[in-house]
């Protein structure tokens, strides 16, 4: 297997894990840099769950196909605006986590109640509140200007956008952030949050980070699909 065929499976693999765990429905997709190339692998128009290696396109950062039997998804433009602006990034998952959508329909944003919230966000999550596909480049740049150096930003009544260093912290990352909206939502039933203290992120994220949270999380999530 070479290196292309090795980031194709591991974006099927992505696209798996996601769609079962319910973070991930039949119109989201995913998506991972390539090392030293301006190009981008992703799941084209097929659901996540459904996806096989053939089904994974190469495209340029302009959306031209170079490689693949079926179209890119509509949204490509939604990726590929924050890969040309944020060098930094190199994977992308573009969910309609349930949680984060309910919280953005009523205009909460997200806030780190829990370990996994202050390790995927931190802070406040800013809140992107146009509506519609991100089917241009304009409209993905203004999401990108909105974004701003955060890891995630919340497309309201829609989704959200989870990038990360690699294919593993983005896949993990979004199911963190939908777990973490999750106890938010309850815990705004019930009463008022506790938010977790801005001086305590910084150390939540590096005791996370020094753990192997996400190499041990990538694990299991593959082992759990595995026994599915």
């Amino acid at each position: 297997m070479d290196f292309i065929d090795e980031l194709r499976h591991k974006v099927v693999l992505a696209c798996k894990i996601l769609d079962s765990g319910g973070i991930m429905d039949e119109l989201g997709h995913f998506s991972v840099r390539v090392p030293g190339k301006d190009q981008v692998l992703m799941n084209g128009k097929i659901s996540p769950g459904q996806a096989t290696q053939e089904d994974i396109v190469l495209l340029d950062l302009k959306g031209n196909k170079i490689e693949g039997k079926i179209e890119p998804p509509k949204e490509s433009p939604l990726h590929l605006s924050v890969y040309q602006r944020r060098l930094d990034v190199m994977a992308i998952a573009h969910t309609h986590s349930p949680a984060i959508v309910a919280l953005s329909a009523a205009g909460i944003r997200l806030r780190a109640v829990d370990n996994l919230g202050a390790t995927v966000f931190g802070t406040e999550v800013p809140l992107y509140e146009e509506y519609g596909l991100v089917d241009n480049f304009e409209m993905g740049y203004r999401i990108v200007e909105t974004m701003g150096p955060h890891n995630i930003i919340v497309l309201k009544g829609h989704g959200n956008i989870v990038a990360g260093k690699s294919i593993e912290e983005s896949c993990v990352s979004a199911i963190w952030a939908e777990k973490a909206a999750q106890l938010q939502l309850q815990a705004t039933l019930l009463g008022k949050p506790h938010w977790y203290p801005d001086k305590e992120i910084s150390k939540i994220q590096e005791q996370v980070t020094a753990g192997k949270g996400y190499e041990r999380a990538w694990g299991y999530y593959r082992w759990k699909l595995s026994k599915s």
